[in-house]
């Protein structure tokens, strides 16, 4: 007969048993393995996502290493380099020569770190978007809320001894003139007696008067010498709609139908000689050696309101009194058009071509270039007509010594060759604005280099750019775009460097070359 087993020695028995089988499983080499560690935690951080700067700085934290073999810094999967990096938050400057820019200027990044620990383990960084365009030097303003530079400004001399210009608004209400040096410090300042806006206009220090000019359409203008000293001005009564300088450093100025002639030494506004015109001048006047010349447009039969003569007027530079006369006058062609709109006018430098914007179905537009020399705009005196443009065009600018004429739409710009009207973009296709913005200012080089600068902002009145799109000559293209936040304006010194307002700083650009160089 058969017992059962009381429950303690089944217990024993159970015991036995996984004694002898974990005996066996050691015996047979078989340790249970130790947990695998995570692997580390790798953060990039970029403090200012977009720049401007000589660098652009990262920011690395790696934790769950006993140690930190390496750390290397990619844009997407392309390598860039190796930091030293210990322990704890680290920054790391990423220099110009260090970042690939085969995305182009600025250059869009993404970046992340990959961390190596001692042990062999690694991880990579969730990616970090960041603009980076780079420049040679950034200057900042002492005051941590302080702008080195007014809204918009210009730029004076080159190297150590550059300064820039910029007219404000100061808690006084009245338009202050400064002038800043490289270092951000007030060197001159003077009250205008006239308000500034993002209109305003600086104009370069003429050769022969050694002053400029400071104008506001619709306000007024005023003379200053190097020495921040007024020499002549607009009455307060009188309101320029358009202005040039001649070459003695005289003004010419237009208010409505009257076209005159201010002396940069006139205090109390008085003009030389005034010309009242027949109909409303459609561009600046402008000195042709001995003689004076302006755009206007007139109706010529009152039955037929909508045709249009394009007029160039001729006045003596040396003339006197209050109403002069003209001294001749050609009609060039005709247009269909309003008086009241009239469509961009410009002349050339040397005042010998008068440059009109037409406009066709389906906003489409074209250039027409003619002599000022001849009646008419037949034969040998129409110098060309360029081909249709797919816009209606807002705007005709000359640059580079008269070579080139931007033609200026609300987001594109073609540029023309002067000589023959053939467009000379880099594939004949337009530089734009991105996205919805619009072209609000445009910014030339020297007189005689091929550099064009477009500001472009948003579509509402009163704002300030925020995107500079750097062309380097029309043949070679866009070079690069850089769009901010805040906002921005620029200027090019006495040697053709850009300098740039981006937010509060003010920056140096590297020398277009050197983009030029990198650029795909």
């Amino acid at each position: 007969m058969h017992s059962v087993p009381s429950r303690p020695f089944a217990q024993r028995a159970f015991l036995a048993t996984l004694t002898l089988c974990a005996s066996v499983f050691a015996a047979c080499g078989g340790d249970k393995p130790p947990p695998i560690p995570d692997p580390p935690v790798v953060t990039l951080t970029v403090p200012q996502p977009n720049t401007a700067a000589p660098s652009l700085t990262v920011r690395v934290i790696v934790s769950g290493c006993d140690s930190v073999a390496q750390v290397d810094i990619y844009d997407r999967d392309t390598f860039l380099k190796t930091v030293p990096y210990t322990s704890g938050s680290m920054d790391f400057e990423l220099a110009q020569n260090e970042i690939k820019y085969t995305r182009g200027l600025a250059v869009g990044l993404s970046l992340n770190a990959r961390a190596t620990c001692s042990d062999g383990r690694t991880n990579v960084s969730q990616p970090q978007a960041a603009t980076f365009l780079p420049v040679t030097k950034v200057i900042k303003d002492p005051d941590p809320n302080g702008q080195v530079v007014t809204d918009f400004f210009i730029a004076e001399g080159s190297g150590t001894n550059v300064a820039f210009l910029g007219c404000g608004n100061p808690t006084t209400g009245s338009g202050t003139l400064f002038r800043v040096d490289s270092a951000g410090a007030v060197r001159n300042s003077v009250e205008m007696g006239i308000p500034c806006s993002t209109d305003t206009v600086i104009t370069s220090v003429n050769a022969q008067s050694g002053k400029r000019w400071v104008w506001t359409p619709g306000i007024g203008a005023v003379a200053i010498d190097n020495n921040f000293v007024i020499s002549g001005r607009t009455a307060t009564t009188y309101r320029p709609e358009r202005f040039s300088v001649m070459d003695n450093g005289d003004a010419l100025v237009i208010n409505g139908i009257n076209v005159s002639r201010l002396k940069h030494t006139s205090t109390n506004g008085a003009f030389q000689w005034t010309h009242q015109s027949s109909w409303r001048p459609v561009g600046p006047a402008q000195q042709k050696g001995a003689e004076v010349i302006f755009p206007m447009s007139r109706v010529p039969n009152e039955a037929s309101p909508n045709l249009i003569d394009l007029v160039v007027v001729t006045l003596a530079v040396e003339a006197s009194g209050d109403k002069v006369p003209l001294v001749h006058e050609r009609i060039i062609t005709q247009y269909q058009g309003d008086t009241a709109s009239p469509p961009p006018i410009s002349l050339s430098p040397d005042g010998g071509t008068v440059f009109l914007a037409l406009s066709f179905a389906d906003n489409q537009s074209r250039v027409q270039a003619c002599s000022t020399e001849v009646p008419g705009c037949e034969g040998a005196a129409l110098k060309w007509m360029s081909v249709t443009l797919p816009v209606p065009l807002n705007f005709l600018l000359p640059f580079s010594a008269g070579t080139k004429l931007a033609a200026i739409g609300t987001q594109r710009v073609w540029f023309l060759n002067t000589g023959n009207g053939l467009v000379a973009n880099k594939g004949g296709i337009s530089v734009d604005a991105s996205g919805q913005l619009r072209i609000r200012q445009v910014q030339l080089g020297l007189p005689t280099s091929p550099e064009f600068y477009l500001l472009n902002g948003p579509d509402a009145a009163g704002t300030l750019p925020v995107e500079i799109v750097a062309v380097d000559s029309a043949e070679k293209g866009e070079l690069f775009r850089y769009e901010v936040s805040s906002s921005l304006s620029c200027s090019v010194d006495d040697s053709g460097r850009l300098w740039m307002r981006v937010g509060n700083n003010l920056v140096q650009a590297l020398p277009l070359s050197d983009y030029r160089a990198v650029k795909p």
